[in-house]
């Protein structure tokens, strides 16, 4: 049988042995692209500072600049009077400087006006025309943000290999940086098996199934910002595969095909990938539930990697958050994968096995885990699935009550 798994490796065993096999990370060619088309996308090169930030000394709250020296020991029965000389405008750098038991009126984001050290809070003062009571003390750069507090020029912002997301993209904008250095990794999709076909296909033949797992990966990888061609469906012919494979390599740095792994005479993907060059087929099955059947393989001298997926919806969808997504990682350099880990306790039991890595989709409702009933061929139970519970090998069943790791994207 072409697909039939001799020997397991351990998903993490799998995952460090495609790496030093491959030599990853590879280097990825990399294109500018406008600030609003960068979200998602992976960062080609460090982000360095051109300049101080923030750019000039401003307020953080509402209320008075002032001298810190000039307001020592000032409270509420004791308070420190001052003379309001000015008001600073917004988005204006002011000429006149602070002199010595003065101040000068400021909102939040203000310049602060040299001369002066600290903003007491509006909420601290009392004003009548330019005489302002002070009721409380400050200390040096009290409610203000120097120049070039948070970076200095030429600080490394954001590493190479950072994916730019909500946390990102406004630090960019700050610094003036709207043509951004991104990682084009092209990542092709095969849907393959002779019982695939397209999704608008109606009504179903007997045996048929719409293809599910294409149009589940394009969607998981752009919007983790990886550059997707679905290349269709390819009927279980090893001429045809192979030529498919073939062509799709030629287009892309990682070809994905999901279906052909299983135990079957009709499958190929094995024995496909096994002829590919060094270092050829290196993961021939996971000992991992779902996703026991997968198939890892590359070329080392053209940089191209394969990854046979099982054909199961659910089982395509484990294999490619737990196991895909960390592959593709390691292979363009990137360092701040946004899983969350988690450990919670489940409100409901979870049956498993040992000796095996197994996952199951969840649910969180009250602060508790909720397993979603699932078996590898449901094709709908990542709909309203919130993240993955992890059960190692050495870990049977867990009961109500019990804490596991939780994977959350």
């Amino acid at each position: 049988m072409a697909g039939f798994v001799h020997a397991l490796s351990s998903r993490k065993e799998a995952l460090e042995r495609v790496a030093a096999s491959l030599g990853f990370p590879w280097k990825i060619e990399s294109e500018f692209l406008p600030l609003q088309n960068s979200l998602g996308k992976l960062l080609a090169e460090d982000i360095r500072t051109q300049e101080a930030t923030p750019v000039f000394s401003r307020s953080l709250r509402d209320g008075y600049a002032v001298r810190s020296a000039d307001v020592i020991g000032a409270s509420s029965s004791s308070p420190v009077f001052l003379d309001v000389r000015f008001d600073v405008p917004m988005g204006v750098l002011p000429l006149q400087e602070g002199l010595p038991y003065t101040a000068a009126g400021i909102y939040t984001g203000g310049v602060l006006p040299k001369g002066y050290d600290a903003v007491i809070m509006l909420e601290d003062t009392d004003r009548n025309a330019s005489l302002l009571e002070v009721r409380r003390s400050l200390q040096e750069s009290e409610n203000v943000l120097l120049q070039g507090e948070e970076y200095a020029p030429g600080d490394v912002v954001l590493k190479e290999g950072t994916r730019i997301d909500y946390r990102t993209v406004g630090l960019l904008a700050t610094l003036g940086i709207v043509s951004v250095p991104c990682k084009v990794l092209r990542i092709g999709i095969l849907s393959t098996g002779d019982e695939i076909v397209s999704p608008e296909t109606a009504p179903l033949a007997p045996g048929a199934v719409r293809d599910a797992n294409g149009w589940m990966l394009q969607a998981l990888l752009r919007e983790y910002g990886f550059s997707v061609s679905y290349f269709g469906i390819v009927r279980d012919d090893e001429s045809s595969l192979r030529h498919a494979v073939e062509k799709g390599l030629e287009q892309c740095q990682v070809l994905l095909l999901s279906g052909g792994s299983s135990v079957s005479s009709r499958d190929l993907c094995s024995d496909l990938f096994a002829s590919f060059p060094l270092p050829g087929l290196i993961v021939r099955g996971l000992n991992m539930s779902p996703g026991k059947p997968t198939l890892i393989a590359g070329d080392i001298k053209r940089e191209k990697l394969l990854v046979g997926l099982p054909g199961h919806p659910h089982s395509c969808t484990v294999v490619a958050l737990a196991v895909l997504l960390p592959l593709l990682d390691a292979l363009a350099g990137v360092s701040n994968r946004a899983r969350r880990t988690l450990f919670l306790s489940l409100g409901d039991d979870i049956v498993g096995r040992t000796g095996v890595e197994e996952f199951f989709p969840i649910f969180l409702k009250d602060g508790l885990v909720y397993p979603i009933a699932s078996k590898s061929g449901f094709v709908g139970s990542f709909s309203s699935a919130e993240g993955l519970v992890r059960l190692p090998e050495n870990r049977e069943t867990a009961r109500r009550g019990e804490v596991v790791e939780i994977w959350l994207p």
